[in-house]
């Protein structure tokens, strides 16, 4: 086991949390900062429901491996892309 601490700013939010970046998906990371929005389906990238916005782009974290992510990255998970006074449509389907 390799851990080490890496540095994301989730939904707006610095976090800095321990991973192993060899074992470790960011849906694994999402999981243990307590966002629970982000599910894993298939496990294997095919069915979307994992998917986030990595620096910009559509992601599927449930195949990014940690090590495959600078550190210092932005992820908008379907937690941050409203509010509970103003929730984005995607949100309240």
């Amino acid at each position: 086991m390799n851990l080490r601490k890496m540095w994301l700013n989730i939904n707006g939010v610095d976090r800095v949390f321990t991973c192993d970046p060899e074992v470790d998906t960011l849906a694994d990371v999402l999981r243990r900062v307590g966002l629970t929005g982000t599910k894993v389906g298939c496990g294997t990238g095919v069915c979307g429901s994992c998917s986030v916005i990595l620096n910009g782009e559509l992601i599927r974290s449930c195949t990014r491996k940690v090590k495959a992510i600078k550190e210092y990255s932005t992820v908008i998970t379907i937690e941050g892309i409203g509010t509970p006074q103003n929730p984005h449509p995607i949100q309240v389907a």
